[in-house]
């Protein structure tokens, strides 16, 4: 019997949503069905529910240090799935954790404003952030996202493919943008994967119910940044993280609340 290959570990750094619908317990939880294990490190503590959003607890950048300091002493991290950063010491820590360790692949999922509303990430640490944005090799935004990031609507399919084009172009990084909030032929959910000057549609593989469900883009970036370190190419390592969502969503359930929230 051969050796049983060791399975990749992936930092995901992100928000602690105590509802565990998103932030870095959904984060640990994709990268364990994609074949990865998670170190997790907080940066902030995000107050909201499924429904609601309540406020950014801010922790201090040497606790951050200290928890990425533990992170790398236990394991030796493949790559590093960054959510949201929510204020400047979190964006400052990040930082300066990478540029000691240029190697590592980056896979970010640019979340700025809660799906239940409210802004997550502080003004004061814009800069940071697009310093962030820049280490990054792979992005995951969606549609509202990338508007955000490019200062710009876009209204039909063919401008999100060049919108995932130039946002590659300003950042230099492989883009994938995510299809829940555009249309194409007829159906929702066609992700844009733009690596290398080259696009690729990546269609939903099942039919799923139409459900907004809290965390499924944090899931998403997650499992495309285990299957990434497993060795998948982008295009392959993004319909996994595609078809493992999509089930997700498929047997999600309602919170107390009323919104979807995914179920593995």
């Amino acid at each position: 019997m051969g050796a049983r290959k060791k399975k990749p570990v992936i930092l995901a750094f992100g928000g602690y949503d105590p509802t565990g619908g998103a932030g870095v317990l959904m984060d640990a939880r994709a990268i364990d069905a994609s074949g990865g294990y998670a170190v997790a490190v907080p940066s902030c503590l995000a107050l909201q529910s499924t429904a609601s959003f309540d406020r950014v607890v801010p922790l201090s950048r040497d606790t951050i240090d200290r928890a990425l300091a533990c992170a790398v002493r236990a394991h030796r991290i493949a790559a590093v799935k960054v959510g949201m950063i929510g204020t400047r010491a979190a964006a400052e820590a990040l930082l300066g954790f990478l540029d000691s360790r240029p190697s590592l692949a980056v896979i970010l999922d640019p979340v700025i404003r809660a799906t239940s509303g409210g802004s997550l990430l502080a003004n004061n640490a814009l800069r940071a952030y697009r310093l962030l944005i820049e280490r990054a090799d792979v992005l995951t935004p969606n549609l509202p996202e990338i508007e955000k990031m490019l200062n710009r609507p876009v209204a039909r399919f063919e401008e999100a493919v060049m919108a995932a084009r130039d946002l590659a172009a300003v950042t230099g990084a492989a883009v994938v943008l995510k299809g829940g909030h555009f249309t194409w032929k007829g159906r929702k959910g066609t992700d844009i994967v733009f690596e290398d000057g080259t696009v690729t549609l990546l269609a939903p593989s099942r039919k799923i119910p139409a459900r907004d469900a809290h965390g499924s883009g944090c899931a998403f970036a997650s499992a495309l940044a285990a299957r990434l370190a497993s060795g998948d190419r982008l295009v392959g390592a993004a319909a996994a993280a595609k078809d493992l969502v999509a089930g997700w969503i498929a047997g999600g359930f309602r919170s107390a609340e009323g919104r979807w929230t995914l179920s593995d």
